[in-house]
Formats: structure tokens, C-alpha cells, sequence
């Protein structure tokens, strides 16, 4: 682990022994080193594993910084050097040189994943931030005059005066999306940046804002040869970006079979020669890609590398992996995740190009056609759908067989977006108090339960519905999910991640495809797949998509230990007692799971998780808190 942390509290002498409890936890103990820099009011830490963590003391501006910067030219022109001398500066320091000229408007020279905390000494100003798209985070917490901040969670903890206590609302966003979505955190008074933001703190006042973020002014050129060639360079480019000032022998790809990675490899190929893949398979029906991952690497000749996962090496890594996440997470990809990248570190790779970003740019979730097929009855007049449709289709049953299908289509067109699209959720298909505690239901209310993806649909600069749903999946489903799973099973492993295909120049790209080419029709990501069908195999650019999932489901009844620790954990007085869920809910959801095993496994999986963090993170948390 690694990253940095800080203490402001104006009007106090701070020094650098109050950030060893907040160290201790970022990092490692083979860890390179921690530099520490304090001055009256602030105190800020750096935990390095990385060249690009560093601190740096400039013109009074300090600075740490956990920066992979991509793109040294707009640095490099900004400050007048040589783009030799941008790419040797430490980031720290290149960040504080950007503010002393540029102020607050140093983010736009600024490329890459980054999070820094930055302290103006002449107009005692805080300055917290982190990257475009959120491939770093940030967390922060205000106690009256004090405002702690670290790149954990654990690490606020450590430092804080109270005992942490559980968000409720957080909670059930948890159970809602696998993971809790910024702003929020797990811990009541803590939150997270979030992607392109920045947040300051100065004379007493908190101020968040933010300095970048995805738009889509739709051209009105629908021409496919012209954006088939335009995001074909677009995809080149950022690869090509991505891997400047990587060496060949210590960086690779992730190679999943699906086409985001297929087409990074593809790029890389081009740059590095050979380059390096890695995969993980499975030996059960239906998980493994492993045939179309290798027919990508022969294709570009990588030197490729793959491990089959068992049931045995998903228990061995579950405790690291759930110590790791110190907020509840339960995407359950993270074992592939976190294999992958082990099996690229034991080849001495420490720089991974990971494909995520193509489905959501470029329209490749099934999930949007599905949504396009209800939002075309939005487009009949609205005399013919409640004046004649509507009035027939409520004649017909209202129940599962087939004569009710026209009712349901029209039930679920009607319902406005993004409910629409989130309303396949679990939790939100059923009555909440059919699973929910009433306390629990008290403190969390029963209204607003999609505030957040909500606010994100409306906040979209799109003027098509398509590129709202893409908007709201890249902060959720990227931001505060996907990222989160590779880069902290990546950092787990001792490896570092870039992500080319959400290189922000590609990102801005992307928004200037028109929507009708992303999804033409009912064909997913059609111009990405024109874009590449010259370059790609035909098997692994048109094959059904995958995902890169985990057997986890069958694991969980199937194998011993996994399944007697599933077992342990339901049936826990702990775990009932926690007024979370209704008993008769544990058993409901027990039943559902042997019954169909593939679906409802994830969301046992989102139960013991939630546990298990309960345990391994808040209560232990909480302890070292009172005991010191």
C-alpha cells in the first residue's frame, strides 16, 4: 500500500510524529520510505512505493503527491522547460511550480491519475485533489477546527478522535452497487472526492469544486469512416501516451479476451514487440475467455502468460483482499483482479495497461440496448400510448405468463430513467420490508435511495439518453467500482496500473461520436467495433460479451471451505444482530441461492462481505481508537 495523508488544524503547532499512526497503515513494511513535511497548521505525509509519490517545498508551497502523470508536454509548456526536465521533475514539486503561476487553474496542464494535497503557506490554503476521472481517491474528515485526509479510509481512522461509527446511508448504496459511491464513505463525517474535483480549506471555510468534467457535444457529422478513423488514431495515441517511459521488460497488459483489452494489447503491440499479456481463466462453463485471449495474443505475437483460478486460491486471497478494502466492496472480480496482477509481478512486471473504459465511452453494456428497447415506446405520440395502447394492454393479466408481457413492456417504459435502468437492481425489485430492519429503514428513509445516480443522470451535459446512462456508469461503474477493483488489487499485488482507454483526450473524443454510431440500433459499440475491425480478430471483436467475472456463486456452494464459511457467517448472531437485514430475508436469500445459484450468489456474496468488514475494518478500528 502507499499514498499520502495530512493534518490541518490552523493555529496549531503541528509536527511529523502525529502522522505516524496514519503511515503505519499506508504503508507496507518492505515500503522504499515516507517523507513527512510540517509547518504551523499543517502536517503532510507521503507513504512511497512509487518514483511518482513524492513531497516537495517550493517558493513556500508544499506539496505530496501520489502522481502517474501521462503527457508531459502541457506541463512542460506551461512552466517554459524541456519536456526532458517536465518528465525528471518530481511531481510534487512539478505540481507546487504549476499553482506558484498558475493558481487554481494548474489542473488543466495536469494528465494521468493523481491525488495531492497541497498547503499555500502565505494564504494559509488547503488544497486537496485528485484526477479527471477518479483513478486515485481521496478521502477527508472535519472535526471542528481540524481537517484530516489520506488516500484510505483506515488512515483517518487512525488519526481521528472519535471512534468511527457506520454510515447507514452508505450502507445501503453498498447493498444497492456493490460499493459505496462518492461522495460518500463508510464512516459517518467522512467522505471522498470526487472524479475531476477539488476541495480547499481556508479560513475555516470547506469549498468543493470541480474543474473537469465529461461532456458531449454531439457532432453533426454521422459519418462511420470518418469516426470509425477518428477513434482509431484516438485509441493508438492514448496507448501510445500511456506507455511513454515504460521499459518493455517491466510492462504488460491485462488480457481478459474481451475487446477493450484485446485492442490495448493491440496497440501496445505496436509500441513494445513483443509485449507482454497476462490472463486468468476458470475450468467452469461459462467464466473462462481464455480461448479468445489467446487468439489475441497469437495474433500480435505477446509473450503471454495465464493461470487457471481454483476455488482454492479464491479462499487464500479472500483475507487480503477484504483487508485490503478498508469500505465494503463485494465486486467479486477482484480475485481474478488480483491474480492477474500477481502473476504479472511474479514475471517482474510492475506496470500493467488494464483495457476498462470501452463500455462505457463507446456504448458496450447489453444493458443499453436492453434500456433502448423501453425508450422507443417513449417516442409514440402520447394520444396513441394513453389514449389506445395503455387502456387495451390494462385488459390483459397482470401476472408472469405470456399474455402479460405487452403490460409489463409498457409498466417498465414508463418508469423515467435512470430508474429504469437500475431497476433490474435485486434490492430494488423487491418491497424493502421484506429485507430491511424497520430501524434500519428509519434511519436510511425510504425515498432518495437513488439520489446519486440520479443526480449524475441529471448533471450529464448530453442531450441523448444514451450519453446520460454512459455518464452516470462512467462515475459509478467506473469511478467507484471497476478502477477501484484493478488499481487496489493491482497495489495489493505490488503493481501499478494506467488505463489508456480513459486517457482524458479519448474521453473528450468519445463525447463527440454521436450516439446514434455507439449504439446503432440494437449493435453495442458499433463504431469502436469499425474502428477496430481491421485490427482486431473477427472471433474476439464479434463474440458474445463475457465480462470478466468469477465463479463465485458455485464456489460458494460447491467448495468446502468457501461454502462452510458462508455457512459461519449467515448464521452468526453477530451477523443477524447487526439491524441490517430481517432473519426470514437470511433464509429467503439461502434457498434463492441453491435454487439458481449464478444470480443470487452475488448478492450472498454482498452480505459477507458487508460482514466481514464489519469485523476486519470498524470493529477493529474502533478498538485501537478507544484503546489509545
Amino acid at each position: 500500500m502507499s499514498g499520502i495523508c495530512g493534518i490541518c488544524e490552523p493555529g496549531r503547532e503541528l509536527n511529523a510524529r502525529m502522522l505516524a499512526p496514519m503511515l503505519d497503515v499506508l504503508a507496507l513494511p518492505d515500503e522504499s520510505g515516507r517523507k513527512t513535511l510540517s509547518d504551523y497548521s499543517i502536517a503532510l505525509g507521503v507513504a512511497q512505493r512509487w518514483i511518482f509519490q513524492n513531497a516537495a517545498v517550493f517558493h513556500n508551497i508544499s506539496v505530496v503527491a501520489d502522481a502517474d502523470f501521462i503527457d508531459f508536454n502541457a506541463p512542460a509548456d506551461a512552466l517554459s522547460i524541456s519536456l526532458k526536465e517536465a518528465k525528471s521533475m518530481p511531481a510534487a514539486e512539478l505540481i507546487a511550480r504549476l499553482y506558484v503561476r498558475y493558481g487554481l487553474s494548474l489542473f488543466e496542464h495536469l494528465h494521468g491519475g493523481y491525488s495531492f494535497a497541497l498547503w499555500d503557506e502565505k494564504s494559509r490554503r488547503l488544497c486537496l485533489a485528485i484526477d479527471r476521472i477518479g483513478i486515485k481517491t481521496l478521502y477527508w474528515r472535519r472535526e471542528g477546527d481540524r481537517l484530516l485526509f489520506a488516500s484510505r479510509a483506515s488512515a483517518i481512522r487512525m488519526a481521528q478522535n472519535e471512534p468511527p461509527e457506520v454510515n447507514p446511508s452508505a450502507v445501503l448504496q453498498f447493498v444497492l452497487f456493490s460499493s459505496v459511491p462518492a461522495p460518500m464513505s463508510s464512516d459517518r463525517g467522512m467522505e471522498k472526492l470526487r472524479p475531476g474535483t477539488f476541495l480547499t480549506f481556508e479560513q475555516q471555510r470547506l469549498v468543493e469544486r470541480q474543474y473537469w468534467d465529461i461532456e458531449y457535444p454531439e457532432s453533426e457529422n454521422h459519418s462511420v469512416s470518418h469516426w470509425s478513423s477518428e477513434l482509431r488514431e484516438g485509441m493508438r495515441m492514448a496507448v501510445y501516451r500511456h506507455l511513454d517511459n515504460c521499459e518493455q521488460a517491466v510492462t504488460g497488459s491485462y488480457l481478459s479476451g474481451g475487446t477493450d483489452s484485446s485492442s490495448v494489447v493491440a496497440f501496445a503491440s505496436q509500441k513494445h514487440h513483443p509485449a507482454q499479456s497476462f490472463s486468468i481463466a476458470f475450468e467452469e462453463a461459462g467464466f473462462s475467455e481464455i480461448e479468445f485471449a489467446r487468439i489475441t495474443a497469437q495474433r500480435f505475437q505477446t509473450k503471454h502468460h495465464e493461470k487457471f483460478l481454483t476455488p482454492t486460491d479464491a479462499t487464500n486471497a479472500l483475507s487480503k483482499i477484504l483487508s485490503y478494502y478498508d469500505e465494503p466492496f463485494a465486486n467479486s472480480s477482484a480475485i481474478g483482479s488480483y491474480y492477474c496482477a500477481v502473476l504479472a509481478r511474479e514475471q517482474g512486471v510492475t506496470t500493467l495497461l488494464a483495457g476498462d473504459g470501452g463500455d462505457e465511452l463507446f456504448g458496450g453494456n447489453e444493458r443499453y440496448a436492453t434500456d433502448k428497447r423501453f425508450g422507443i415506446y417513449q417516442l409514440l405520440p402520447d394520444w396513441l400510448r394513453r389514449g389506445v395502447i395503455e387502456p387495451f394492454a390494462n385488459l390483459l393479466p397482470d401476472n408472469d405468463t405470456k399474455m402479460s408481457l405487452p403490460r409489463r413492456y409498457i409498466r417498465r417504459a414508463n418508469i423515467p430513467n435512470p430508474r429504469r435502468y437500475l431497476s433490474y437492481g435485486f434490492f430494488l425489485s423487491l418491497p424493502p420490508e421484506e429485507i430491511f430492519e424497520d430501524g434500519f429503514l428509519e434511519r436510511v428513509g425510504r425515498d432518495n435511495w437513488l439520489a446519486v445516480p440520479e443526480a449524475h443522470f441529471s448533471r450529464a451535459k448530453a442531450s441523448s439518453e444514451l450519453n446520460r446512462l454512459l455518464y452516470l456508469d462512467v462515475k459509478m461503474t467506473l469511478a467507484d467500482n471497476d478502477l477501484r477493483k484493478v488499481t487496489g488489487t493491482a497495489e495489493l499485488a505490488g503493481v501499478n496500473v494506467r488505463y489508456p482507454l480513459l486517457d482524458d483526450k479519448l474521453v473528450e473524443l468519445s463525447g463527440r461520436i454521436p450516439a446514434p454510431l455507439k449504439l446503432k440500433g440494437f449493435q453495442k459499440r458499433y463504431i469502436f467495433k469499425q474502428a477496430m475491425k481491421d485490427i482486431l480478430p473477427s472471433k474476439v471483436l464479434y463474440k458474445k460479451k463475457h465480462g470478466f467475472g468469477v465463479p463465485l456463486a458455485q464456489w460458494l456452494l460447491q467448495d468446502r471451505q468457501m461454502n462452510q464459511l458462508m455457512k459461519d457467517l449467515v448464521h452468526d448472531p453477530r451477523t443477524r444482530n447487526r439491524g441490517y437485514f430481517k432473519p426470514a430475508f437470511f433464509e429467503r436469500l439461502i434457498g434463492l441461492h441453491k435454487r439458481q445459484p449464478d444470480f443470487y450468489g452475488e448478492i450472498v456474496w454482498y452480505l459477507l462481505v458487508l460482514e466481514l468488514w464489519h469485523r476486519q475494518h470498524l470493529e477493529r478500528s474502533r478498538e485501537t481508537v478507544h484503546a489509545a
